[in-house]
C-alpha cells in the first residue's frame, strides 16, 4: 500500500493507492462483503443498498440484511402509506420514485399497488406486461395520446366510454395517461358489443354532492387529486352544484365475472425506462483514478511562510478549503482498510469566483485517466470543467455549489439546489394529507406557483409588512385537522405579527408552522424561540443540524486528528469523498453507480436524472422540539 504524500508549496500530485419488496433475511457472516452476499443470492450490490440503506458503508459480522426473493424490486403499498414515506424508507429521492412508476405522481398512491424501486437491468430483469395490451379479444386500433388530452376526452372523440377504454388498457386506471403513449380504442361495430359485456367489470362510484362541499373536501375524502375529479367531472368548470351527482372513482375487477377468487392488489405493471446517462465504470479490476480538485491557489499563498496562519484567518475561501481538505483526507484515512484499488490526486485549481483557467489546468495535469473529478467548488467553474472534458467519459462532482448550473450528463450534483429543497418540504406537508395554507408575498414563492403545482394548498397573498387578519386567516383553518402554515414572507413587521396572530389561534386549532427554507426573518432576535417551539416551527436543509451517534463519533475522531471540531466545510469534505470513493468500487459492474442513496455524517445523497443532469434530491426536514433540539421530521 502506498502512502500519502503532499506538499502544499507545489501543484498537488500526491498519490495514495488502497490494495416491502418480498424479502427474506440474511445473517452477515464473520469477514462477508455485500458483493459476496449479493453474489450468493442472485442479486446485485445496488439491490441490496436499496433495501438496506445503513450498508452502504459496509457490513459487520452478524448484522441482518434484507435479500430480495423476486427478480423485481418493488414496495407493497400499505394503508397510510405516502409517497414521502417510502421515499424515506428506501432513500430514494421523490421525483425518480415519480420517474420509475409512472402515474404515481397524477394519481397518488393506492393500497395494494406494487411501485417498483430500481430499473430494470440486464442483471435483475422481471417480465412485465403490457399497461396497453388489451384485456379480452376485441377489434382495436391504436391513438397516440396528446398532450392535454384526459381519458373522458379520448373517450368521446372516439364513440365510446371511459369503461371501455379502461377496459382495453390494463394498467390504465392506476397510472393515467402520458403525452405519447399508445392507448387502444375500440373500432366501429364492436363499442356496443364491449360496453355491454363490460359493464359487469368496471363500475363509476358516484356521490351526491351536499351543501357547503367543495372540491378541496371532496377529493381529499374519496382520496383522490382535484385533477381526476375535474377530468372525470368536465362539467365541474362550471362550478360544483349541489344535488349534482359526482363520478370520483371507478370499481375494476381484474378477474372474470363469474370467478370466485380473491381479487389481487392493483399493480404497477410499467416498465421503468432509463435516461440513457452513463454514470458506469468498467469493473474489470484495474487501477481506478479520483481527482480532488481544490482551490488552494499555491502562487498566491506561501505556504512555508509564517504569515500563512494570519492570511488562513483572514481568507474565508482559503480557510473553507483547507476544512474541506481535512475532510477529505480524513474519509481516505478511513477507507484505507478497504484496499481499494484506487489512485488519489490532489491537484490546485488556482480557482477563484470570477473564473478557472482550464487550459492551463489540462496543461498542467493530465486529467485523462481520471475516472471522477470532484470539484471545482463554484458552480459555473464546475461547467467549465465538464465542458472541457465532456468527450471524456470522467464524471465530474459539484460538491458544494447549491446552484442549478448546466446539465451536463456526467456532471453529478452532491448540493439540492433550491428548486428541489422547495419541492421537496411540499411533498412532506402534502404527505400529511391535512390542511395547508401558504401565506406569501410572492418575492420568492409566488401564488400562482402554489395553485400550478400544488393545487390542494389554500394560498393567502399579502404585501410587504401587511398583517394577516386574525379573521380571514381563521376562515383558512380546519378545526379537525392540523394546519400546516407554509410562511414564505421576507416582512419582519408581517413575521412577528403572523406568529402573534398563530399564537392565539393555537387556543383553537392544531397549527404548525413551515418554511420552504430557513427563512433568516424568523432567526431575528425579534422573534421568540419560545414561540417556534411552540408551533414546531418545520424547515428544509440539506444538512442535518440534528445531533446522532454517527455524528458524534465523527466530531470525536475529527478533534483527535485536527485538535479542533469540525466545520460544516470539514464535514462536506468528508462525506461527499467518502460517498464517492465507496460508490467507484461498492456498486455494480457497468451499473450506474448513483442509482441508491447513501447517508454520511451530515449529508445524504439520492440522486435524480432532470433535464439531462444529474442532482441530488436529499433534504433533510427539521423542526424545533421542546427540549429545546432540532430534530428530524418523520
Amino acid at each position: 500500500m502506498k502512502r500519502l504524500f503532499f506538499t502544499l508549496s507545489t501543484l498537488f500530485c500526491a498519490t495514495v493507492s488502497f490494495a416491502q419488496t418480498a424479502t427474506k433475511t440474511h445473517t452477515v457472516a464473520k469477514g462477508e462483503t455485500i458483493t459476496q452476499i449479493a453474489k450468493k443470492y442472485n442479486t446485485t450490490n445496488n439491490v441490496l443498498f436499496l433495501l438496506n440503506p445503513e450498508a452502504v458503508d459496509g457490513v459487520s459480522e452478524n448484522q441482518i440484511i434484507k435479500i430480495p426473493t423476486t427478480s423485481s424490486v418493488q414496495h407493497q403499498v400499505q394503508a397510510k402509506e405516502t409517497v414521502y414515506g417510502i421515499s424515506k424508507q428506501y432513500n430514494i429521492a421523490i421525483e425518480k420514485l415519480y420517474d420509475l412508476n409512472p402515474g404515481l405522481k397524477e394519481n397518488g398512491l393506492k393500497i395494494g399497488q406494487f411501485l417498483n424501486l430500481a430499473e430494470t437491468t440486464s442483471k435483475n430483469t422481471t417480465t412485465v406486461p403490457n399497461n396497453n395490451q388489451p384485456a379480452k379479444n376485441l377489434a382495436s386500433t391504436t391513438v397516440i395520446v396528446e398532450k392535454g388530452e384526459t381519458i373522458y376526452g379520448i373517450a368521446v372523440k372516439n364513440n365510446t366510454t371511459v369503461s371501455v377504454l379502461y377496459e382495453l388498457n390494463m394498467g390504465l386506471l392506476e397510472n393515467g395517461l402520458k403525452v405519447g403513449q399508445p392507448i387502444n380504442i375500440p373500432v366501429s361495430g364492436e363499442i356496443k358489443k364491449d360496453i355491454a359485456d363490460t359493464s359487469k367489470k368496471t363500475k363509476a362510484k358516484t356521490i351526491v354532492v351536499q351543501p357547503k362541499q367543495t372540491i378541496y373536501n371532496i377529493a381529499k375524502t374519496n382520496n383522490i387529486s382535484q385533477e381526476q375529479l375535474m377530468e372525470w367531472n368536465p362539467d365541474l368548470k362550471n362550478g360544483l352544484k349541489d344535488g349534482s351527482t359526482l363520478i370520483v372513482g371507478y370499481s375494476y375487477e381484474k378477474v372474470p365475472f363469474n370467478d370466485n377468487s380473491t381479487p389481487k392488489p392493483v399493480e404497477n405493471t410499467s416498465t421503468p425506462v432509463k435516461k440513457g446517462i452513463d454514470l458506469s465504470l468498467p469493473n474489470d479490476g484495474s487501477t481506478r483514478d479520483l481527482v480532488l480538485l481544490l482551490p488552494f491557489n499555491v502562487s498566491n499563498n506561501n505556504f512555508n511562510n509564517p504569515s500563512i496562519n494570519q492570511s488562513i484567518k483572514e481568507d474565508v475561501f482559503l480557510n473553507m478549503t483547507l476544512d474541506f481538505y481535512s475532510g477529505a483526507k480524513m474519509a481516505i484515512d478511513v477507507l484505507k482498510e478497504k484496499n481499494y484499488n484506487l489512485n488519489i490526486k490532489f491537484v490546485d485549481s488556482k480557482e477563484t469566483n470570477r473564473a478557472l483557467d482550464v487550459n492551463t489546468l489540462k496543461g498542467d495535469f493530465d486529467f485523462s485517466a481520471a475516472d471522477v473529478i470532484i470539484g471545482p467548488f463554484f458552480q459555473k467553474n464546475v461547467d467549465a470543467v465538464s465542458e472541457a472534458f465532456k468527450n471524456q467519459q470522467t464524471i465530474i462532482v459539484s460538491p458544494l455549489s447549491t446552484e442549478k448550473g448546466k446539465p451536463f450528463p456526467r456532471q453529478v450534483h452532491t448540493m439540492p439546489n433550491t428548486e428541489i429543497v422547495k419541492k421537496e418540504m411540499l411533498e412532506y406537508v402534502i404527505s400529511k394529507q391535512e390542511r395547508v395554507v401558504a401565506i406569501t408575498d410572492g418575492k420568492k414563492t409566488s401564488s400562482q406557483y402554489f395553485s400550478a403545482n400544488y393545487p390542494a394548498i389554500t394560498t393567502l397573498s399579502v404585501t410587504t409588512d401587511e398583517k394577516v387578519s386574525p379573521t380571514v386567516l381563521k376562515n383558512l383553518l380546519s378545526e379537525t385537522e392540523t394546519n400546516y402554515i407554509v410562511y414564505d414572507a421576507t416582512s419582519l413587521t408581517t413575521t412577528v405579527e403572523l406568529i402573534n396572530t398563530l399564537k392565539s389561534l393555537q387556543k383553537e386549532f392544531k397549527i404548525q408552522l413551515v418554511s420552504l427554507e430557513k427563512l433568516d426573518v424568523l432567526e431575528s432576535s425579534d422573534v421568540e424561540m419560545n414561540d417556534l417551539i411552540a408551533l414546531k416551527y418545520t424547515f428544509p436543509s440539506v444538512t442535518n443540524d440534528a445531533s446522532g451517534n454517527k455524528k458524534e463519533k465523527f466530531v470525536k475522531e475529527y478533534k483527535a486528528v485536527y485538535g479542533k471540531n469540525p466545520s460544516r466545510f470539514a464535514t462536506r469534505g468528508y462525506d461527499v469523498t467518502h460517498d464517492i470513493i465507496t460508490r467507484m468500487f461498492e456498486s455494480d459492474e457497468d451499473s450506474n453507480i448513483f442509482d441508491y442513496g447513501s447517508q454520511q455524517v451530515e449529508n445524504k445523497f439520492a440522486y435524480i436524472n432532470e433535464n439531462g443532469g444529474v442532482y441530488n434530491n436529499a433534504v433533510y426536514i427539521l423542526y424545533y422540539d421542546k427540549d429545546l433540539t432540532i430534530k428530524e421530521a418523520k
